[in-house]
């Protein structure tokens, strides 16, 4: 029996070390490096970093929403912030003086839901209250790189749904001249609709919609109305209406590819990208991806003891290039500044 245990004892060691051996050789395999984005303009109004992501020419960009009363505004600016080896500079986002003009006006909420498309184009949402009919309106727009309004598409009127109700959506970079449309319709005391389609912005017409059962990966985290990505132009994936598991479903017929058990609460769950034929993950104690063919999930990059990892810290943008190159924004919400972290991790290769 002694020997029994000796061998258990021996066995236990042995397994012990080799995960330590491979968290740590996980952990030194990228080179880590941080800038910190915090920017404050004036008394009350408080800044982070929203979206990370490489332009066109391989150039590193952020951007900055300032924030006030909780609420995104142009009271001041958007801003884009060009990363270099030394820093950053920064630039105004130019918005069409009759869109900035009703933002401020009506203290819209704004979103950009696509950082900047290939050809330097700025895709963007806004929604108000309107103070004579006290109806929410819904807007999507398309900004030139020198602030030139190219197209400004009402989202209730193009899918049909009635001006009193109200939603929240997000839009996505689709095919040519076309984006793919999540909305979720809140019914308050019935059960809310949450709806898919894709409008062509050229021709300002719908080219289909249909509503989103509960099983697809239509949500982004644990929140009401954050919502997924989307991959290869065919796919959803994020969470189901559940929160209990995450899901690749079919954009046009809401059929389930593959399921995964997740909880996007208890992992901290709130960003992941589609590359490279893989989904990246970043939870609370580190970064996962997902081989497309695959069924499980390779850790890359270890997070247990990093700053991401502690108190309310979260991750909540990833920036892929591939597996030796990824950049995560982090945010620490409760902090005297709300500090804002862009991580790099690279390898040397």
């Amino acid at each position: 029996m002694e020997k029994l245990k000796t061998i258990i004892k021996k066995l236990l060691i042995i397994t012990l070390s080799f995960c330590l051996t491979a968290n740590t050789a996980l952990a030194n395999a990228y080179k880590e490096t941080q800038q910190n984005a915090f920017f404050r303009t004036r008394d009350n109004y408080k800044n982070h970093l929203s979206q990370t992501f490489y332009d066109n020419k391989h150039k590193l960009y952020s951007l900055l929403y300032y924030q006030y009363g909780g609420l995104l505004s142009f009271y001041d600016a958007l801003y884009l912030i060009k990363w270099n080896k030394d820093g950053h500079n920064t630039q105004v986002l130019k918005v069409p003086k009759k869109i900035s003009d009703e933002i401020s006006k009506y203290n819209a909420d704004t979103s950009i839901d696509n950082p900047i498309t290939s050809n330097g184009n700025i895709w963007m949402t806004y929604s108000y209250k309107d103070d004579k009919s006290n109806n929410w309106k819904n807007f999507f727009i398309r900004i030139s790189p020198k602030g030139k309004l190219l197209s400004r598409i009402n989202i209730k009127k193009i899918f049909g749904i009635p001006k009193k109700q109200h939603i929240y959506y997000n839009i996505h970079q689709y095919k040519k001249n076309k984006a793919f449309v999540q909305i979720h319709i809140d019914k308050l005391n019935r059960k809310d609709i949450y709806m898919a389609g894709v409008i062509d912005y050229k021709k300002n017409k719908l080219v289909w919609k249909r509503k989103v059962s509960d099983n697809e990966g239509f949500f982004k985290n644990y929140s009401s109305y954050g919502y997924g990505i989307i991959a290869k132009n065919k796919y959803m994936a994020g969470f189901n209406e559940a929160r209990n598991k995450f899901v690749i479903s079919n954009i046009r017929n809401g059929k389930v590819l593959k399921e995964f058990d997740l909880n996007p609460e208890e992992e901290n769950i709130v960003s992941y990208e589609y590359k490279n034929n893989a989904i990246y993950i970043a939870k609370k104690d580190g970064v996962y991806k997902l081989k497309w063919n695959e069924d499980k999930m390779d850790k890359l990059i270890d997070l247990q003891n990093h700053w991401l990892s502690k108190r309310h810290n979260y991750a909540c943008d990833i920036t892929v290039v591939n597996d030796n190159e990824i950049y995560i924004t982090g945010f620490d919400p409760f902090s005297e500044n709300e500090d804002t972290i862009l991580f790099s991790f690279k390898k040397n290769v």
